[in-house]
């Protein structure tokens, strides 16, 4: 049980992070001249480090199967945020960047978790 509680803690704290990452880069766009330009990829960027950040706090409490453990922790934390934008937009269509995220994210919580274990 206290695996499942490990990943959880892990979710919570990658959507915390990426919710204060995302709040600091809009607070920069609004207080500086920065440009919006390239908004989609950032977000990606902050998403991906998100997931590695939630990969790599559930193994290091886990202790074991860093690459397992880490690669669930990233497909939980996208699949999870996939499903509240489809909740929060009324015309959601499933796009092929979908997939794409889906495999970036889950990747980058497998290397988090791999990196996690053996801190």
């Amino acid at each position: 049980m206290s695996k499942a509680i490990s990943i959880f803690k892990g979710l919570g704290y990658a959507y915390i992070f990426t919710l204060i990452v995302i709040l600091i880069y809009n607070a920069l766009l609004t207080f500086t001249k920065l440009s919006s330009d390239n908004m989609g990829l950032i977000v990606s960027i902050i998403t991906t480090f998100g997931a590695a950040f939630g990969g790599f706090y559930a193994c290091k409490q886990i202790k074991e199967k860093g690459l397992l453990y880490g690669l669930l922790e990233g497909l939980l934390y996208i699949i999870f945020l996939i499903v509240l934008v489809f909740l929060a937009k009324e015309n959601f269509s499933f796009e092929i960047s979908i997939i794409y995220s889906v495999i970036l994210t889950t990747i980058a919580g497998g290397i988090g978790g791999i990196i996690g274990v053996n801190f």
